[in-house]
């Protein structure tokens, strides 16, 4: 990553950010207004953006990629990196694209804005940072760096939770062994009578699921894949020294604003529930909850398919004969799922089984494109028992709090334990029954601890 000074008056910066198959270049400000009051002070930052394997499409699954970009900035007298306040008018976006900025003003999705497949390179393009609401002067020495990371379309539309065939645990409607129909976002009644939601175990069969818990139905975003190793250190580098050693569950080496890690485009595995809510808090996104973990991986409106993994069948085969491993073109030429029996050992690099000819069961893709959902690492969920329920799908506001945690009200968090469960399996699991859509077989699990099958994966709720 390259970072260079810039005076807003000058209006220079250039700055790269890559990570998993994302590339931002050309980072430029153009545009500088000063009139008026502080508050209404704005400057575009331009960027140019691509990355591999896009798509759009109006048939069946009916959903497109993106990525969510944000921008992070420091005064130069400081060490501090904050996030930028985006507006939400004035964005650029190039021929092909949609520059979306979100309302709260984290950050902006860009996208296809019409059918097809195949890389994309998006250039120029630019979001209106408002720095005078930021506090920032219109003289002052600011460096900026602009983030990307990939995420999936996931639309509205009703779904079904669990399955009629053999998985642990699993959703089911009543105490009667067929799916739960999810048909909007309204309150869930829990119990064992036809028409509220009940699971054997792991779960609390009682009270009332509230309106606010995200449940699936309305559309939202979700990463594309578990975040990579690189992209987790890159967030170390903006915090202060002893944050990062507090937050490094990753064996990065060196100092700040140098941390490097091995392999950096691995999926990041052995994460706190701390740690991982501390990255999506920085990056203005959001945990994913168990109902949104099962709509990614099944889609809308379709009838579950008896014990399925992620790509909508029970076929697996372990991964094996594998080509520039812990590198940035790391492949299998065999399997479509990492876990134990036969497998590496480690996580294997985001997004390793997908190429452009490779279909759904190949690459391990969801209905809706979505890698890694069964397998790899695993899926920090927000649990849908008790205390799991108080969650209301806030988003991160970027910031978080002294001791580099999330500061957001509501979330899981180090004194709020038990609200986070693992889905989906991982490369630690002997067996392929966890890596089975609706296997609830992992316990709700401590905030602070490290496990090392834990990765991270979030989302953000569409607009």
């Amino acid at each position: 990553m390259k970072r260079i000074l810039f005076v807003l008056t000058l209006l220079l910066s250039a700055a790269l950010t890559h990570a998993n198959d994302v590339v931002v270049t050309g980072v430029s400000l153009s545009g500088q207004t000063t009139s008026g009051p502080l508050n209404t002070h704005f400057v575009n930052v331009q960027f140019s953006i691509n990355w591999k394997n896009s798509w759009r499409t109006s048939t069946n699954e009916s959903n497109y990629d993106g990525c969510w970009i944000f921008v992070k900035y420091r005064k130069q007298s400081t060490s501090v990196w904050l996030h930028a306040t985006l507006h939400t008018s004035g964005q650029t976006a190039p021929s092909g694209s949609v520059v979306q900025p979100a309302s709260d003003g984290k950050g902006a999705f860009v996208y296809r804005s019409a059918n097809g497949y195949g890389d994309v390179n998006f250039n120029d393009a630019a979001v209106r940072w408002n720095y005078g609401a930021d506090g920032v002067l219109d003289n002052e020495n600011v460096e900026v760096v602009v983030y990307a990371v990939e995420m999936v379309y996931i639309p509205q539309s009703p779904f079904n939770l669990g399955n009629a065939s053999a998985e642990t645990n699993k959703f089911r409607d009543g105490n009667v062994n067929t799916w739960f129909p999810v048909t909007s976002e309204n309150a869930i009644n829990c119990g064992t009578a036809a028409g509220q939601l009940y699971a054997v175990g792991n779960f609390t069969n009682s009270g009332t699921i509230p309106a606010e818990y995200p449940k699936g139905y309305n559309a939202f975003w979700i990463l594309k894949y578990e975040f990579s190793k690189q992209q987790y250190v890159d967030f170390l580098n903006t915090l202060d020294q002893t944050t990062a050693n507090l937050r490094n569950d990753i064996g990065a080496t060196g100092s700040v604003p140098n941390m490097e890690v091995t392999e950096p485009e691995r999926a990041v595995n052995g994460l706190s529930v701390v740690s991982m809510l501390a990255w999506l808090d920085w990056a203005a996104l959001r945990p994913m909850t168990e109902f949104e973990y099962e709509k990614a991986c099944r889609g809308g409106n379709n009838t579950p398919s008896p014990l399925e993994f992620a790509w909508g069948n029970t076929t697996i085969t372990t991964i094996s004969d594998g080509q520039n491993v812990g590198t940035a073109t790391e492949t299998w030429t065999n399997g479509n799922a990492n876990l134990l029996s036969g497998g590496p050992g480690v996580p294997m690099r985001c997004g390793a089984l997908a190429d452009a000819t490779s279909d759904r069961t190949q690459s391990g893709g969801s209905f809706y494109g979505v890698m890694e959902l069964s397998g790899n690492v695993g899926e920090l969920c927000v649990y849908a028992g008790v205390p799991g329920r108080s969650f209301t799908g806030k988003h991160g506001d970027g910031k978080l709090n002294a001791v580099g945690e999330s500061n957001e009200t509501g979330w899981p968090s180090a004194s709020n334990d038990y609200t986070m469960m693992v889905r989906g399996g991982s490369y630690q699991d002997a067996s392929d029954v966890f890596l089975q859509v609706s296997n609830r077989g992992s316990f709700p699990v401590l905030s602070v601890a490290a496990y090392a099958n834990h990765g991270g994966r979030g989302v953000r709720t569409a607009e």
